[in-house]
């Protein structure tokens, strides 16, 4: 799988979890309720972004550089 498409998956299901908890404990009734709790899925949704590329670089680089040594 591309990065990309585990990125999308991971994110879709983490906003159906955040959505499906907001239910559970009762709907932002105000704007500004529903404004924080945007930010915070936001934050969840940035911070695995980051994850699964540092995750994914950090498998491509050392791939690399274990080639690199190989072919020198």
């Amino acid at each position: 799988m591309k990065t990309s498409q585990i990125f999308a998956i991971s994110a879709l299901a983490i906003s159906t979890m955040f959505f499906t908890v907001l239910s559970l404990f009762g709907l932002p009734e105000s704007v500004v309720e529903w404004f924080i709790s945007d930010v915070i899925l936001g934050t969840i949704i940035y911070i695995n972004y980051l994850v699964i590329t540092v995750a994914y670089n950090s498998k491509k680089n050392s791939l690399y550089s274990t080639e690199k040594k190989i072919v020198a």
